[in-house]
C-alpha cells in the first residue's frame, strides 16, 4: 500500500511539475509551444484557471482563521488582492486564446517556415531596454 500523499507532498510534486512544464516551453516551437499555453492560460481548466481557485479557497480558508484570530488581517487581504489580480490577468489573458488555438492547430508550410514573423512594436522596444 503506498504512503498516504501528504499536502506537502502535493505541493512538491505539482512544483516539480511545473518546473518540467517550463523546461518543456523554454525548448518548444511554435506551435508546441502555443500548445502549452493554450493549456496552461485557459482561465476555466488551466493551470492559470485552477491557480485562481487555488487562491479564491485560500481566501477563504485565511478570512475563517482571521476571524477566529489564528491569522492577522493583513494575509487575508493579501490574498484577496492577488485572488482579484489573477482573475484579472486570466481575463486579459483569455482575449488571446482564439491566437494561441490558431498557432497551435496550423500546419508548417514551407512560405511560412521561409519567412521570420516580423516583431511587433512592443516587442522591439522590450529589446532596446
Amino acid at each position: 500500500m503506498p504512503p498516504p500523499v501528504t499536502t506537502a507532498t502535493l505541493a512538491d510534486s505539482i512544483t516539480q511539475q511545473l518546473d518540467q512544464l517550463s523546461e518543456h516551453l523554454a525548448q518548444a516551437g511554435p506551435q508546441q509551444a502555443a500548445q502549452i499555453l493554450l493549456k496552461v492560460l485557459n482561465a476555466e481548466d488551466g493551470v492559470l484557471g485552477r491557480l485562481s481557485a487555488l487562491i479564491v479557497t485560500g481566501t477563504y480558508v485565511t478570512k475563517h482563521h482571521t476571524q477566529r484570530g489564528a491569522f492577522p488581517a493583513e494575509m487575508w487581504l493579501a490574498l484577496g488582492r492577488t485572488a482579484n489580480t489573477l482573475h484579472d490577468l486570466a481575463l486579459d489573458l483569455d482575449e488571446h486564446q482564439e491566437v494561441f488555438e490558431e498557432i497551435a492547430t496550423q500546419r508548417a508550410t514551407a512560405a511560412s517556415a521561409a519567412v521570420p514573423p516580423q516583431a511587433t512594436a512592443l516587442v522591439a522596444r522590450g529589446r532596446h531596454r
